[in-house]
């Protein structure tokens, strides 16, 4: 690859945009040429699915869940109100039967009807309701079609993990907005085996899975657009870095283990999937277009001081600086607040959504009950924090501003088209932990700005179960300013990151006499670009400089020779090329000449799942993938100074055995229980990490490695039980063995401090339970949230040859309790109340990455609004 491939930020800009729209155009085109095809054959076709019949096999759960995945696999749109369904339960639905059949068993006792108001379009009915009246009722009600995370509303959403073979979870619009708590990570709280790590130092997202994190083991996207920039953390290591508001989530969607699809074809630990809000988010029943208001207010926080570019020499305590401010704040004060607006309109055939979000907090206060000391491995007594007990807690205030505009397009027989355009920018306190014990002060804030913009097409015809065609193109951009700190100076790393990326794939799904079969193919390309904003000045040649291609092609087979018996496999290719375009290679400490990493594998999968009864499944998954090094670890940075030309990538091989079990009327009519149990063995050979090393013109630097192997084996399980009165959820995960291995023969149950990986261990054991009750005719619900969090899994060894006093950060144990009261005043008009950490606990979070104590009590109120 030319180092010259991406100069340029403008022409590469303008060749992007050019590309994605494109994209658009040719989607566009794709869909209306298909058009005269779907209705030269729809009508043959549906006659004939009709007179043949479909097999189904759906059991016994909610009627709203049972009809959205009867109107995927019948390839119709169903139009309801959420309300119409609400509370009823369906026994589900199993044989060969026609789609008129099929409706009449989904519905049969609950009242409702149905009428076919085109060939592909049925309308449910309500008792009483005729069928010249059916129209009257639902204006702006919801087009079920092709199901994704968004689609469908959060009920079905929330069900997919339970419905899915492996490890799966979502986090749903409600769940957001119940437990918002004072930084964006705070949502994965609750969610098994996931960890938004640095989680109060910055203001991005950075997600752990399973212990693995950063690198691009991860793959995050906001929909669809990955994004995630690398970003240097002194000697604790790097920050993955990934930017959203959460008040324009419509819900989150989580896979645990490596990809065997089209997105995230390199991203071992896993996927976080988000999905902005959809018209359904906003518009109330009955309604086909409307506004969203929402605002909030909270307290425990304080607008931080003007930051300190140096420190005065001698370095002394600097009053409001250093030793920290308290005092008493309330809601009335409106230091954190946070509103935004959304508009949205859904017909027949298009949907538009635009939405504005700003937020603004101060610094936060600490608690003041708990530990505020650790012990270290040679048994030194040492504070966890500058920030002592009800201090403020330095440079974690924000001040953001987010704006979305996304559209569905709807035409011919099943063809969808979405374009989207997400705004992300904000202003926000940061500090090196490596800073915090000699330089504790203040800074001036840092900056971030990205754009991402979408384009997503699929088709899913009536007439054919060969086709269900999804593609998916994206460009992201970010300016991203950290401001590094060491002991005296602050100094600015200006970033820009650029991601293209393009990724397809199809299902064809074969009814035979053997069974009935289903095959998923396509590929993906991703290509990511990394350079100082500015030219080399002021240690910018810190700031990584290079560009990443990743290539991939997949085909996975499934079979269900029975309707309890269900096998699957696959293969994925992947291919790479990983280039340094600093052009500092050979000019610092003797470092040889950059040659690139290129190279390309092929990972398989398999699976078998069990379906003993209805609702019940029994799984065992074998997943593998690798991951080949990322841009920060191939390039002249402050992560790995030396080249390693021997780099290999990280292979992982994950085992996983389970069991989910989701039903309805279990305890009385209509309620809902939900079960998932797994437990996981996964194994990543060729770990790639961080050793000081030794060369003849520097005694001390760091080059990224191989380690022999790294495991992680554990127990997850998360249930739930909803029987409208009240409610339940627990999510709990439990780590059974930890294992570091740098070389067969030298195994460990913790860490090196060198090594990026001692900040990146989850705690043993992390639980959390949830309970609420719903008075008032439901219109009002009161819970409370219990979470433990223990130490890590890991011990933290010593290791001579590294900074190693400046490296280690643990966490003491921990239980936090939260409280949370909503009124729904009307369909229209509702109000929120929580108080967080009401023991006003002074903890730490794990895989803080800083020295920094979490937020003490806070309280907050918040109001929606729909018109």
């Amino acid at each position: 690859m030319s180092n010259g491939i991406l100069r340029g930020a403008s022409a590469f800009n303008g060749s992007i945009k050019a590309a994605l729209l494109g994209s658009a155009a040719v989607y566009l085109v794709l869909g209306l040429a298909g058009r005269g095809f779907d209705e030269a054959q729809a009508q043959s076709a549906v006659g004939q699915s009709a007179a043949q019949g479909i097999t189904y096999n759906i059991p016994a759960q909610s009627l709203g869940s049972a009809l959205t995945t009867f109107a995927d696999r019948a390839g119709l749109k169903l139009l309801f109100p959420s309300s119409l369904v609400a509370g009823k339960s369906s026994p589900g639905l199993s044989g060969k039967l026609s789609r008129q059949q099929a409706l009449s068993r989904l519905l049969a006792g609950t009242g409702l009807s149905y009428q076919f108001t085109s060939g592909n379009t049925v309308t449910i009915i309500g008792p009483g309701v005729g069928a010249n009246d059916a129209a009257a009722t639902l204006p702006g009600a919801i087009a079920l079609d092709t199901i994704d995370v968004g689609d469908g509303g959060t009920e079905s959403s929330a069900d997919v993990p339970y419905q899915t073979p492996g490890s799966n979870a979502f986090i749903s619009q409600e769940n957001i907005e119940r437990f918002r708590g004072n930084s964006a990570g705070d949502m994965f709280k609750g969610t098994p085996g996931v960890i938004s790590g640095s989680n109060t130092n910055g203001a991005a997202i950075n997600p752990n899975i399973r212990g693995l994190q950063g690198m691009n083991r991860v793959a995050t996207s906001v929909d669809g657009a990955e994004q995630a920039t690398s970003t240097y953390r002194g000697y604790y290591g790097v920050d993955n870095r990934t930017y959203v508001d959460p008040d324009l989530l419509g819900g989150v969607s989580i896979t645990k283990g490596p990809s065997d699809g089209a997105q995230g074809a390199s991203a071992i630990g896993g996927s976080v999937i988000m999905e902005t809000l959809n018209a359904s988010d906003i518009l109330t029943d009955g309604k086909s277009y409307g506004v969203r208001i929402k605002g909030s207010v909270s307290d425990n926080s304080i607008a931080p001081l003007d930051g300190l570019a140096t420190l005065p020499f001698p370095y002394q305590s600097i009053p409001g600086q250093t030793d920290g401010r308290t005092g008493d704040t309330s809601l009335l004060d409106f230091e954190t607040k946070s509103g935004s607006f959304a508009a949205a309109f859904a017909g027949e055939n298009i949907e538009v959504v635009g939405a504005i979000a700003r937020r603004k907090s101060g610094n936060y206060f600490a608690g003041t009950d708990g530990p505020t000391t650790y012990k270290t491995p040679t048994g030194l007594e040492l504070n966890l924090s500058p920030a002592g007990f009800g201090e403020e807690v330095l440079n974690t205030s924000e001040d953001s501003l987010s704006a979305l505009f996304k559209t569905t397009l709807r035409f011919g027989d099943g063809h969808r088209l979405r374009l989207g355009y997400v705004h992300y920018e904000n202003d926000f306190g940061e500090i090196l932990p490596n800073t915090i014990r000699g330089g504790y002060r203040q800074l001036p804030l840092s900056t971030v700005e990205t754009d991402s913009y979408t384009a997503r097409y699929s088709w899913k015809p009536s007439f054919s179960d060969l086709i269900d065609l999804k593609v998916n193109s994206w460009f992201t951009n970010t300016d991203e300013n950290s401001l590094q700190s060491d002991l005296i100076q602050v100094i600015d790393r200006k970033t820009n990151s650029e991601t293209f990326g393009l990724n397809g794939s199809n299902t064809s799904r074969i009814e035979t006499g053997v069974g009935k079969f289903a095959f998923n193919y396509g590929g993906s390309y991703v290509l990511e670009d990394v350079e100082p904003r500015e030219p080399s000045t002021n240690n910018s040649y810190y700031i990584m400089s290079g560009t990443r291609e990743t290539s991939s092609a997949f085909a996975k087979a499934e079979w269900e020779p029975w309707q309890w018996l269900k096998l699957d496999g696959g293969l994925q290719y992947l291919n790479y090329e990983v280039e340094d375009t600093s052009g500092y290679a050979g000019t610092f400490y003797g470092r040889p000449a950059f040659e690139g990493y290129h190279g390309d594998e092929v990972s398989p999968s398999y699976g078998l799942t069990i379906t003993p009864v209805p609702g019940l499944q029994l799984f065992a998954k074998y997943m593998s993938g690798f991951r080949p090094p990322s841009i920060r670890e191939s390039t002249w940075n402050s992560s790995g100074l030396t080249y390693n030309p021997n780099l290999k990538p990280e292979h992982a091989s994950n085992w996983e055995y389970g069991a989910n079990y989701l039903a309805s009327d279990v305890f009385k009519a209509a309620d809902k229980l939900r079960l998932k149990l797994a437990y996981f063995d996964n194994d990543y050979e060729d770990y790639l990490g961080r050793m000081y090393g030794f060369t003849p013109t520097w005694t001390l630097v760091t080059q990224i490695v191989n380690y022999d192997r790294v495991t992680m084996k554990g127990v997850e399980f998360s249930a739930s039980y909803d029987a409208g009165l009240f409610f339940a959820e627990t999510a709990m995960n439990y780590y059974t063995d930890f294992s570091y291995c740098r070389t067969a023969t030298t195994c460990a149950s913790g860490a090196y401090q060198s090594d990026y990986m001692v900040n990146q261990v989850p705690p043993e054991f992390t639980a959390t339970t949830t309970l609420g009750v719903r008075l008032l005719e439901e219109k009002l619900t009161l819970g409370a949230r219990h979470t433990f969090v223990s130490a890590s899994i890991g011990d933290f060894l010593y290791d001579p040859t590294s900074f190693a006093s400046l490296v280690t950060v643990p966490w003491p144990e921990y239980h936090l309790f939260d409280l949370f009261a909503e009124w729904k005043y009307t369909d229209e008009v509702q109000f929120g109340f929580s108080a967080n950490n009401i023991t006003d606990r002074y903890y730490v979070d794990p895989l803080s990455n800083a020295l920094l104590p979490s937020p003490g009590r806070t309280l907050r109120a918040d109001l929606t609004m729909k018109f």
